[in-house]
């Protein structure tokens, strides 16, 4: 199973270092087209999207994969912090337990 990054490039670019598979978004109707093509894949075990997207996924995605546990869909801070307050590294930290 795979793991898939989507968000812009500055978002996306250190996921790619460390080998995970990346899809730069462009605007909102690229972020629909690539999770259409995303969701239809049967590889991919779980989507990371930044946040920024949340409420396009909420309206076009969620019914059909609710009920699915594959693949699991993870929201995670966007550069500008749309829905989650907090940087990737402080979000991480609280998901993974670690305090600094």
């Amino acid at each position: 199973m795979k793991i898939v990054v989507l968000g812009n490039q500055d978002e996306v670019i250190g996921f790619s270092l460390a080998g995970v598979d990346i899809l730069e978004i462009q605007d909102d109707e690229d972020f629909v087209k690539k999770m259409s093509k995303v969701l239809s894949q049967d590889d991919i075990g779980i989507i990371v999207v930044v946040d920024r997207y949340f409420n396009i996924f909420q309206e076009k995605f969620s019914e059909n994969i609710r009920k699915k546990a594959v693949p699991a869909v993870v929201f995670i801070p966007s550069i500008d912090g749309i829905y989650i307050k907090k940087d990737i590294k402080g979000f991480l930290a609280g998901v993974l337990g670690i305090r600094f």
